[in-house]
């Protein structure tokens, strides 16, 4: 009988939804096969060392899913990120109270995660008869916007204009005055290691006039929010928000003029297996973000794959397909933009669990995870 473990938030939309596309899946086949959930909580409290855990005694395959959008979970990852650090003063992260939307901490976050991902690493290494999905190193240089960058520019995949050195920015004052030096007008900031539109800038600079830009932040009480509103901010407060972002870790882009369908811009979540790209998720919106939470909605495909011009298409697809083999990943979902007027494409980021769009399903009826499964299954037969 197969088996699959699955480590998440049990109870999440995402392990809620997987555990029934699986189900779905084995029984349309009318073959067996057992899944059992280990609760993030379970794994991090270990830092990722799996003994005592009986889950992972016998041949497995192991998924990781989102371990984000809960709130214990995040408390846990954060006082993990804080261990042995000198400069973090002693403070009980568990009774930390997360108001809905709070952005605590979310450098200690990632490096949290991180810490747990080498120890999960370290122990599927001890483990050969366990199965990764996805190597949890990889997992990790996803989550890092500007490691994913650097590597995908390494490999030749065209990606935006960007600022390696943002690391060293100090401030908003900085900031601006490396955007003076290399003149962009419209420059997207976003946290280092944030998803979804978490913690993001759009800023416009133009001669003559006081910078302007969009965001998802909104400080309160000396924190920052994110929500769920795209605003338009003035200068004062877009500085206030970028000094989050550099002191949390961000990376810092040249705007894309992105392409539009029916006088929206758009971008495409392209979700590639073993490398090989079987989905294609179009995203529309009137603002700079086209997130689905954020107002986007998706495309119909078949309108909007025949807005593209054919060859621009297939070279986007193949440089999809080299991104994602960038990382030792069986799912990864790689961000695709055009530039306007189609001349050229970029990649914006790998996700490391970018493979997750509720209803969806193919010509054939099949979702995401019964396409990976389907995909998966000889190998682990």
């Amino acid at each position: 009988m197969r088996r699959y473990v699955l480590i998440a938030n049990p109870g999440s939309p995402r392990c809620q939804t997987y555990q029934r596309e699986f189900r779905e899946y084995w029984t349309g086949r009318a073959q067996a096969a057992d899944l059992d959930v280990v609760p993030w909580p379970d794994v991090i409290s270990r830092l990722g060392n799996l003994d005592g855990l009986p889950a992972f005694d016998g041949p497995a395959v192991v998924r990781l899913e989102s371990p984000g959008k809960d709130r214990h979970v995040t408390r846990l990852l954060v006082e993990a990120g804080a261990l042995d650090d000198p400069d973090e003063p002693p403070r009980d992260w568990r009774t930390v109270e997360i108001p809905k939307g709070l952005l605590l901490r979310p450098g200690l976050f990632y490096r949290g995660f991180r810490r747990v991902l080498c120890g999960l690493r370290r122990s599927f290494d001890a483990r050969p008869h366990l199965t990764p999905t996805a190597c949890p190193l990889a997992v990790a240089e996803m989550f890092d916007k500007t490691a994913t960058t650097r590597r995908l520019e390494a490999a030749k995949v065209p990606v935006p204009e960007w600022l390696p050195q943002a690391g060293l920015l100090t401030g908003a004052i900085d900031f601006h005055d490396a955007l003076r030096k290399v003149g962009w007008s419209v420059v997207y900031a976003k946290l280092n290691t944030g998803s979804s539109a978490t913690g993001i800038v759009v800023g416009h600079y133009r001669p003559g006039e006081p910078p302007w830009g969009f965001t998802t932040l909104t400080a309160m009480d000396g924190h920052f929010y994110n929500i769920r509103l795209v605003r338009r901010v003035r200068e004062v407060e877009m500085m206030r928000c970028l000094g989050f972002l550099l002191r949390e870790g961000a990376i810092v882009q040249r705007g894309i003029p992105m392409a539009q369908i029916e006088g929206q811009n758009f971008d495409v979540r392209v979700v590639c297996v073993n490398g090989k790209p079987i989905a294609s998720i179009f995203r529309l919106s009137s603002q700079p973000m086209t997130n689905l939470h954020l107002g986007g909605r998706r495309g119909d495909f078949t309108r909007c794959r025949a807005a593209v011009p054919t060859r621009a298409w297939l070279d986007a697809l193949d440089h999809c397909a080299e991104a994602a083999g960038c990382f030792d990943s069986s799912v990864a979902g790689v961000d695709l933009v055009f530039e306007r007027g189609f001349r050229r494409h970029y990649v914006l980021e790998v996700n490391a669990f970018g493979d997750y769009f509720p209803g969806w399903v193919d010509a054939g009826g099949r979702s995401l995870h019964a396409l990976e499964l389907e995909l998966a299954a000889p190998q682990t037969a």
